[in-house]
Parts: structure tokens; sequence; C-alpha cells
């Protein structure tokens, strides 16, 4: 009886652990899958990864709402060929995770080459079954 009882007390304790290694696995690929239809702009993707609400900052201080980031992932002047994302942490609190990483993203700027390393911090939020991009803003890192 007492064996039994430690074994299910063993596993209701681990359950939150791994519930939260489940969901931090969730958020990285939908990190990556963000990155990817960035990559290769997907309209689909991209709605399906943000939240109606978000908020997307750049570096440079503008501030986009999901129909012109999406537009001007689509369409804008700036054309992705890599977005590395390095030291990345994931902080999770109920519904809400927080991200945070320096990212390396190389393309083109109107035709210029553009070679970028920011800081970014982002703000997920688990809306049914899936993580969406609530919030992001880039930062410059000081040189």
């Amino acid at each position: 009886m007492t064996s039994r009882f430690l074994l299910f007390l063993f596993c209701v304790l681990s359950f939150p652990a791994v519930n939260a290694q489940s969901a931090k696995k969730d958020i990285e690929s939908s990190v990556d899958a963000l990155n990817k239809a960035m990559i290769s702009p997907d309209k689909s993707s991209l709605d399906n990864l943000t939240a109606d609400a978000l908020s997307y900052g750049h570096s440079t201080g503008i501030v986009e709402n999901k129909q012109e980031f999406e537009k001007n992932v689509l369409t804008g002047p700036v054309k992705f060929s890599s977005i590395e994302n390095t030291n990345q942490t994931i902080d999770i609190a109920d519904n809400t995770a927080i991200v945070r990483c320096y990212s390396a993203i190389k393309g083109s700027n109107n035709g210029a080459v553009l070679d970028l390393k920011i800081g970014i911090l982002m703000i997920w939020q688990k809306q049914g079954d899936h993580w969406r991009l609530l919030a992001r803003q880039g930062y410059k890192l000081p040189q």
C-alpha cells in the first residue's frame, strides 16, 4: 500500500515538470515555424502563428499590428534569408510564455544587404491547442 501511495505521489509531483517540458518544446517549435514563415513568406502560417491582437515591435522603434506585420513580411522591402536565434530562454506562467533570445538576421532591405544582430523579447499565448505570438519587441544590443 505504501509503495502504491509513493508511486502515486511521484506521478502527481512530476506531472507539472513533464507538462512544462512539453510546452517548452511546443513553444520552441512555434518560434522555429515563425522564423521559417518569415524566410519563406507564407500567409497561412503567419496567420496561424500570430494572435489577432499582435503587437510586433522592431528594433528601429516601428510597431506593427498583425495585418501590418503580415503585409510587410509578404510584400515589404525586407526579404529574410536566415534567422538564427541563440541563447533562447523560455519561461511559462499558465497560458503565457516569455521567450528571450539573440537573433542574427540576414537578408536584404530594398536590395541592400541586411546583416542584423538584435535582442528579441516575445510573448506567446496558448490559444486553444496552439501557441500564438501575442507580442514581440526587437532591441539593439550594446556594442
